[in-house]
C-alpha cells in the first residue's frame, strides 16, 4: 500500500479540513491500487467511535468496497492475547475496593480527611492509579521523588497514594489504562521480532496519552505502518516549531502534541507530509489563525509575520463574532443562528464544553420543534429513572418529610401502570393539603393510615392507598452500617414497588425506554460488584450511588434533528459541518480550568513524567484550531455571567487582538464587521423573545366593595394589618383567599413562640412557685416535653432549649414581682365586643390575664421576637390597647367588667425587657372611640383597601403581593381605587 521507507511513515491532514473525509478519499486513493482482498486486510485505528461510524458511513456512500477493519486506539485494552494475562477490572469495581481501602486508612486515622470525602478521594485516586498505569509510572517512582520544601501535606498524600501500589504488579488484574498499555508494549515487542506485512494505520489521535503514543510510534515505524495527524499546522515556520518546549511553557500550543510524537520518532514537523489531495481549505484563515496562536515567546512575530497575511477580508468573511450581554441572550443568538442553517439546508454544529449553554440552545430551540442531535446526550442522573432513583436513595440517609413524599409520589414513574391513576393523584393532592395544614413535619405510617381512616367513608380506597405509601416509603433511614448488596436490594425494590402501584406487580414503567434501561444497566452493574463495596451507612450508600448514576449518559440517535447536531470538543476533533458554532468561549469554559489536583502538583507531576495541566489546554486549542479554520464559524461568547463580568478565551482574546493590530490589512474592518455580523442575530434573538403584545403594568390597587359585603369581623391582631396592608384583609376576608401553608413545616420563628406560649401557660397553670428552688428546673421538664411534643428537629429543639434556658432566670424573677401583686385569672381567653355604633365585632384572645387584690385586671402577652414600642402601638399595632377596651366592656364574659389597670407585653427575645402598653396616652375609652370611628370609615363604600399602606418597612413581603401585583408599582406610586360594586 505504501512505498518502501526507512522514516517513520507520519501523515498530516492540515488544518480547516474535515479530517473524517479527507482521511476517507485518502483511503481510496490508495485502495485503488490493491486487491479487494488486500483492502479488507488493512487495520484501521480511530480515537472514538462517532469517527469509526463516520468512516463506516464514508465508505457505504461510496463505490462498492471490500471494508478495511476499523477498531478504536482504546479497544486494545480488550485484546484478549496477551500471554494469559487477566482481562482488565471493571471501572466501578476498582473505585470501590479503592473506597474501602481510602475508608479504612482515614478510619486508623481520622487527622487524614473527613471520612465523608472517601468516594470523593477514592474516585480521584483511581484516577491517578489509571493515569499511572497508562504512562508507564510506578509508584516507587512517586515514593522517590524529590519533596524539599515540600510541607507535610505530602506525607498525608503519600499515604493514600500508597495503598494502591498492590495494583501494579504483574500478577494482579489490571486497570483499563494498565491493560492498555501491556497490550501495545507487548505488541510492539512482538513487531520488533516479526514485523507485520498488512498495512496498519492509527488516524485522528493526537498521542496525548503515554500508551497511545508508543503505539503511534510503533506503527509509525512498521513496513506498511503510517500515522495519519488531525490538524496540522502546515504555515508554522519551522523555528516556531523548535520552541516548542514544555519547560518554556509551549505544552499548551495547539501543536505541541505532534512536537513531542515527532520529536520521539527524530523527525521535525515540518517533515509531516501532507495527506491526499485536500483543496477545499481558507488558507487565509488557517494562516491567521497560525499567527494568532504562535507560542508567547514569539508573539513579537505578530509585527513580523502580520503584513505577510494579505487582505484580511478573504480569512474573515465567513467568520462571525457574537459577544452576548448574558449567557441566556447567547443561547437565544445561537438556537437563532441554527434556525436559519436548517431553513438554508446547511448542517449546523454547536461545539463546546459548556454543558449548561448546550441546554439552553435546546431549549430555546423547542420553540420550533427541533430537537438537535446531542452527542453527549443527557446525564443518567437528569432523567425521570436516574430522578426517581435518587429520590428514594435519600429517605435512607434522611428521614421522611412532606416534601420528599409528595416529591416521590408526584413523580412521574411512580404508581406508572396502575389501573388507579386518577385516584392516586386525588389522594396525592389530599395528603398535601392535609399536610401543610396539620402536618405532621415527618409523616409515619400510623400518621399517614390515621388521616387516610378519617376519610374513608368518603374514600374507601384511600386506606389502603395509604398503607401502601407508609409501607414503602417509611422507616427507611438508619445509622447502621449494611452490606452493599442489602442497600442495592432494598433500593430495587422500593422503586419496583412504588413505581408498579398499589394493585400491580412488577416494575411499572421504571426499567422502561431508554433512560430506564441506561439506569438498569447502571444498577445491576452496581450489584455485580457489591461484594467490592463492604459494609456502608445509608449516606455512604446515598453518595455512592449519586456518583454512580453520574457516569451513565443516555441517547436517543433517532431522536434528533440531522441538521442540527451538538458535539462535544473531542467529537468535532475529527469531522466538520457546514457551519460550526464555537460556544461558550470564555477563560473557565474554553479552556475549562484545570481541576485541582489532590495528590500531586505540577513539579512534582513533570518530576514523575505524568501528564501535566497543561496538555488539556493544548488539546483544547487545538480543537479551537480545528473548528475555527472551518468555512463557515460562529464565535460565541457572553460578556458576563450570572455573577460576574467574563473574560474573553485567551484563543479568541488573541484573535481580536491581532485583527486589532494590523490596520493596514483591514484588520479593524474586519474586526467590526464579524461583530456586526453577530449583532444581526443578538437583534433578531431578541426580538424573537419580546412578548407580541405589550402589557401595561398595574395600578397600586385600592378596591372598594360594597359596606355588606366587607368584614363585621377581625380580630385584635388583625387590626395592625388593616391599618398597613389593607389589601391582605381584602383578599382574605372579602375574596376568602387564604395563603397556603408551606409544604415543609420548618422550626420557623411563629413555631417557636407556640412553643414557649405552651411552656409558660403549663407552668402558670401548674402552680409552680417562681421563687422555689427547683422551679427553673420544673420550667426546663415542661420545655423539654413540649419540645418533643411540638420541635421533632433534633438539632432545633438543642438550640431553642439553650434559648429558652437564657431567659429563664429573668422570666421566674419577674414572674416573682408580678405574683407579689396580683394573681393569675386565666389563659389563653377569649373576648369579643360587637360595637355600638358600628355593624362589627372585634375579637381576641389574650394569652394570659391577671387580677389585682383590687379587682384591677393586668393583660400579658408574651413575645418571643421585639415587643412594639409605645409609638407603634399607638398608631398600628392597637392589640393590647384594644385588649384593654375589651376588658373594661366586659368582652371576657368570664371575667366580667373590670378596669384594666396595665397591659404589658413580657419580652422573651434577645432584648429581656418587658414593654406596657400606652394606657395613659391611649386610655381605653379613647381607644374604643377612635376604634369605632375607624371601623366606620372602613364601612364607606368609596374606602378602599390599598395593597402595602403603611408598612414598616421596605423588606416587608406579604401573603398578597402577587395577587396586587406589586413590583409592577411600588410604594411612591397613588393609589387607584376600584368601585367593586
Amino acid at each position: 500500500m505504501f512505498n518502501p521507507t526507512t522514516a517513520p511513515r507520519v501523515f498530516g491532514v492540515p488544518i480547516g479540513a474535515d479530517f473524517s473525509t479527507a482521511l476517507h478519499d485518502g483511503l481510496r486513493t490508495y485502495f485503488a491500487n490493491l486487491a479487494p482482498t488486500d483492502v479488507a486486510q488493512v487495520d484501521i485505528y480511530v480515537n472514538t467511535r462517532r469517527m469509526q461510524r463516520r468512516l463506516l458511513s464514508l465508505f457505504h456512500d461510496g463505490d462498492a468496497v471490500l471494508l478495511p477493519r476499523i477498531m478504536l486506539v482504546t479497544d486494545l485494552a480488550l485484546n484478549a492475547d496477551l500471554e494469559g494475562a487477566a482481562p482488565a477490572v471493571a471501572p466501578l469495581r476498582r473505585r470501590l475496593e479503592v473506597a474501602r481501602l481510602v475508608k479504612g486508612l482515614i478510619e486508623a486515622d481520622p487527622t487524614l480527611a473527613a471520612r465523608s470525602s472517601a468516594f470523593d478521594l477514592a474516585e480521584s485516586l483511581v484516577a491517578l492509579m489509571g493515569e499511572m498505569q497508562g504512562e508507564g509510572v510506578h509508584p516507587d517512582v512517586i515514593a522517590n521523588l524529590d519533596v524539599t520544601d515540600q510541607s507535610g501535606h505530602w506525607q498525608r498524600s503519600l499515604s493514600f497514594i500508597q495503598l494502591v501500589q498492590q495494583y501494579f504488579g504483574m500478577a494482579t488484574q489490571p486497570d483499563i489504562e494498565g491493560r492498555q498499555r501491556r497490550v501495545i508494549e507487548t505488541q510492539v515487542a512482538r513487531w520488533q521480532d516479526a514485523p507485520p506485512s498488512h498495512p496498519i494505520i492509527v488516524a485522528g489521535s493526537t498521542g496525548s496519552r503515554g500508551a497511545t503514543s508508543l503505539f503511534m510510534q510503533a506503527v509509525a515505524m512498521l513496513p506498511q505502518g503510517a500515522v495519519i495527524l488531525p490538524g496540522v499546522d502546515h504555515d508554522m515556520p519551522r523555528d516556531v516549531w523548535d520552541r516548542l518546549d514544555p519547560k518554556s511553557g509551549g505544552e499548551d500550543h495547539p501543536q505541541y502534541r505532534f512536537k513531542a510524537l515527532c520529536d520521539a520518532l527524530d523527525i521535525h514537523p515540518r517533515d509531516i507530509a501532507r495527506w491526499g489531495p485536500i483543496t477545499d481549505i481558507n488558507s487565509a484563515r488557517t494562516g491567521l489563525v497560525s499567527l494568532s496562536l504562535r507560542p508567547a515567546p514569539v508573539t513579537d512575530q505578530w509585527i513580523k509575520d502580520g503584513p505577510d497575511l494579505g487582505d484580511l477580508s478573504d480569512a474573515t468573511q465567513d467568520l462571525t463574532l457574537i459577544e452576548a450581554p448574558t449567557p441566556r441572550a447567547e443561547a437565544d443568538a445561537i438556537a437563532v443562528r441554527l434556525r436559519q442553517a436548517v431553513e438554508d439546508g446547511q448542517t449546523a454544529a454547536l461545539i463546546t464544553p459548556d454543558r449548561m449553554l448546550t441546554r439552553q440552545v435546546t431549549g430555546a430551540l423547542d420553540r420550533w420543534g427541533i430537537t438537535p442531535d446531542d452527542s453527549a446526550g443527557l446525564p443518567l442522573q437528569l432523567t425521570a429513572p436516574g430522578r426517581f432513583l435518587r429520590h428514594i436513595v435519600d429517605l435512607f440517609s434522611a428521614p421522611l418529610d412532606a416534601e420528599r413524599l409528595l416529591v416521590l409520589l408526584r413523580h412521574p414513574l411512580t404508581n406508572s401502570t396502575s389501573k388507579t391513576g386518577t385516584n392516586h393523584n386525588l389522594h396525592t393532592n389530599a395528603l398535601e393539603l392535609e399536610l401543610r395544614r396539620n402536618g405532621p413535619p415527618f409523616p409515619t405510617i400510623d400518621s399517614l393510615t390515621s388521616w387516610a381512616s378519617q376519610t374513608a367513608d368518603r374514600h374507601p380506597d384511600r386506606p389502603a392507598w395509604a398503607l401502601w405509601v407508609g409501607t414503602i416509603l417509611t422507616g427507611l433511614t438508619t445509622t447502621d452500617a449494611l452490606r452493599l448488596d442489602t442497600h442495592i436490594a432494598n433500593h430495587i425494590d422500593i422503586a419496583e414497588r412504588l413505581s408498579a402501584g398499589p394493585d400491580s406487580d412488577g416494575s411499572g414503567e421504571l426499567w422502561k425506554e431508554a433512560a430506564g434501561r441506561e439506569a438498569l444497566r447502571v444498577m445491576s452493574e452496581l450489584r455485580t460488584h457489591a461484594d467490592a463495596g463492604g459494609d456502608m451507612t445509608g449516606w455512604d450508600y446515598r453518595q455512592l450511588v449519586g456518583s454512580v448514576l453520574a457516569t451513565g449518559d443516555v441517547r436517543d440517535r433517532d431522536r434528533g434533528h440531522p441538521q442540527v447536531l451538538i458535539w462535544g470538543t473531542l467529537e468535532a476533533r475529527v469531522q466538520s459541518a457546514d457551519l460550526v458554532i464555537l460556544g461558550g468561549m470564555n477563560e473557565g469554559t474554553w479552556p475549562e480550568a484545570p481541576a485541582p489536583d489532590p495528590w500531586l502538583n505540577r513539579p512534582f507531576r513533570m518530576q514523575a513524567g505524568l501528564l501535566l495541566p497543561e496538555r488539556r489546554i493544548g488539546l483544547s486549542a487545538h480543537d479551537f484550531q480545528q473548528a475555527v479554520c472551518a468555512k463557515h464559524v460562529v464565535i460565541s461568547r457572553a460578556i458576563r455571567s450570572d455573577e460576574a463580568e467574563t473574560v474573553s478565551s485567551r484563543w479568541v482574546n488573541r484573535l481580536t487582538n491581532l485583527l486589532g493590530g494590523l490596520t493596514e490589512k483591514n484588520g479593524p474592518d474586519c474586526l467590526r464587521a464579524m461583530r456586526e455580523r453577530g449583532q444581526h442575530w443578538l437583534n433578531l434573538a431578541a426580538e424573537i423573545a419580546a412578548p407580541k403584545v405589550s402589557v401595561a403594568a398595574a395600578p397600586r390597587p385600592s378596591p372598594a366593595p360594597p359596606a355588606h359585603v366587607r368584614p363585621d369581623q377581625l380580630s385584635v391582631t388583625q387590626i395592625k394589618t388593616l391599618i398597613r396592608d389593607p389589601y391582605a384583609i381584602y383578599a382574605r376576608k372579602i375574596l376568602r383567599l387564604n395563603a397556603l401553608d408551606p409544604l415543609s413545616h420548618n422550626p420557623d420563628a411563629p413555631l417557636r413562640g407556640i412553643i414557649v406560649h405552651e411552656i409558660l401557660e403549663t407552668f402558670v397553670q401548674r402552680g409552680i412557685d417562681p421563687s422555689d428552688a427547683t422551679a427553673a428546673d420544673a420550667l426546663m421538664d415542661i420545655a423539654d416535653d413540649v419540645l418533643m411534643t411540638h420541635c421533632p428537629w433534633p438539632a432545633m429543639r438543642i438550640l431553642w432549649r439553650a434559648r429558652i434556658a437564657s431567659f429563664v432566670p429573668h422570666f421566674l424573677i419577674e414572674e416573682q414581682k408580678r405574683r407579689a401583686t396580683s394573681t393569675n385569672f386565666g389563659l389563653e381567653m377569649r373576648g369579643e365586643l360587637r360595637l355600638k355604633s358600628v355593624p362589627f365585632t372585634l375579637t381576641g384572645m389574650a394569652d394570659r390575664i391577671d387580677l389585682t387584690a383590687d379587682g384591677e385586671a393586668i393583660i400579658y402577652d408574651y413575645k418571643t421576637g421585639k415587643p412594639p414600642s409605645a409609638d407603634q402601638q399607638k398608631h398600628f399595632d392597637k392589640q393590647l390597647l384594644l385588649e384593654a377596651a375589651m376588658v373594661e366592656r366586659g368582652a371576657f364574659k368570664a371575667l366580667g367588667v373590670v378596669r384594666t389597670k396595665a397591659a404589658i407585653y413580657i419580652g422573651l427575645g434577645s432584648d429581656l425587657k418587658d414593654v406596657p402598653a400606652p394606657l395613659k396616652d391611649a386610655p381605653p375609652d379613647e381607644t374604643l372611640e377612635k376604634f369605632e370611628n375607624l371601623m366606620a370609615k372602613w364601612m364607606e363604600p368609596e374606602k378602599g383597601y390599598t395593597s402595602r399602606r403603611a408598612n414598616e418597612t421596605l423588606t416587608f413581603a406579604g401573603d398578597y403581593d402577587h395577587l396586587a401585583r406589586y413590583g409592577e408599582w411600588d410604594e411612591t406610586h397613588p393609589a387607584t381605587v376600584e368601585d367593586m360594586a
